[in-house]
């Protein structure tokens, strides 16, 4: 087998290889609890979503654009529509300007730090891509976890209101007044939507694919169920809250169980740091020669790669899943 039937099989193995990765990986995302959730949950609304609009013309697809439509905005129109829903008009501004400052630490790391010359454009290309993904992580966290903090208030209230003989379409208005964001700015959205005619079905139905909560679809299935089958709105509602209250309770829990994980890794982040500076300011000349010398740049490149490595995999161990 000569040179170029070799480098030919290499690469149709290698593209195989990547090929059935994907497929694995994917495979592996589609069973994950969030995505095993959202697919019953579209499966439970697309039936009612679909004779919604076919009866009342209206198009309840909350993430279409006005643009041109094509694979771009197919891509970018729903996590845009998410991006407003978990931080206003402000999300935009954020995710760009930590993409801005990821550029701008990426060009600082190749104008003073020792890299290899192929590493160069991945840090260029990478780091602000990584700062971008993990801006928009952290809004949808921290509005994840804003909502869920007061919606076990908000269904007692609502509750409370069932019992006392008023309609849901009023409570869900009431409710908006007495609770804080992000609940007051969703509920608001839902008594408005419904003042100007809108069907509740459809409203929440639109609410569900908008906020992306498992609580809250549990919430909007309770609300479905029960117009569609009567029965105690009111003790289903409570039998929710609880629910809703363990379920934080669990989070709360992990989230402690996982501190020492998460205290060890800022540990280990923080020590090569202290330990340069340290050397930096008892002996100097010691220190420069991983600044001034191609194996020193080697040695630093292979350090800041497994130190990477190993905070992302304690990262990751350090993260249980408790959507279910």
């Amino acid at each position: 087998m000569n040179l170029i039937n070799l480098v030919t099989f290499a690469a149709f193995a290698c593209v195989l290889l990547a090929g059935v990765m994907i497929v694995i990986v994917q495979d592996m995302r589609n069973d994950r609890p969030p995505a095993r959730i959202r697919q019953r949950m579209e499966q439970s609304f697309a039936a009612q979503g679909a004779h919604a609009a076919q009866a009342n013309k209206l198009d309840l697809d909350i993430f279409q654009v006005n643009r041109k439509n094509n694979a771009l905005t197919r891509w970018t129109g729903p996590r845009l529509a998410r991006l407003r829903t978990v931080a206003g008009a402000n999300g935009v501004r954020i995710v760009v300007i930590a993409a801005l400052a990821g550029e701008l630490v990426a060009v600082l790391m190749n104008r003073f730090m020792p890299m290899p010359d192929f590493a160069r454009p991945l840090v260029i290309i990478g780091l602000p891509v990584f700062a971008l993904v993990q801006s928009y992580r952290f809004l949808i966290e921290r509005f994840r976890k804003r909502f869920l903090d007061g919606f076990p208030d908000v269904i007692d209230m609502i509750v409370r209101a069932v019992r006392a003989g008023v309609p849901v379409t009023q409570v869900i208005g009431s409710a908006a007044g007495e609770c804080r964001e992000p609940l007051k700015s969703e509920f608001q959205l839902m008594a408005d939507s419904l003042q100007v005619g809108l069907d509740l079905e459809e409203v929440l139905t639109v609410a569900m694919r908008r906020i992306e909560i498992a609580d809250f679809s549990f919430f909007c299935v309770c609300l479905l169920l029960q117009r569609e089958t009567g029965g105690q709105l009111g003790e289903t509602l409570e039998n929710l809250s609880g629910i809703v209250r363990t379920r934080r309770e669990i989070r709360q829990k992990t989230r402690a169980l996982t501190g020492e994980a998460r205290i060890t890794t800022k540990i280990l982040a923080a020590i090569p740091v202290f330990i340069m500076l340290s050397m930096y300011a008892l002996n100097r000349s010691y220190l420069m020669v991983l600044f001034t010398t191609e194996s020193g740049h080697n040695l630093l490149t292979f350090g800041a790669v497994s130190i990477g490595m190993g905070l992302f995999v304690i990262g990751k161990m350090s993260k249980l899943d408790t959507s279910r």
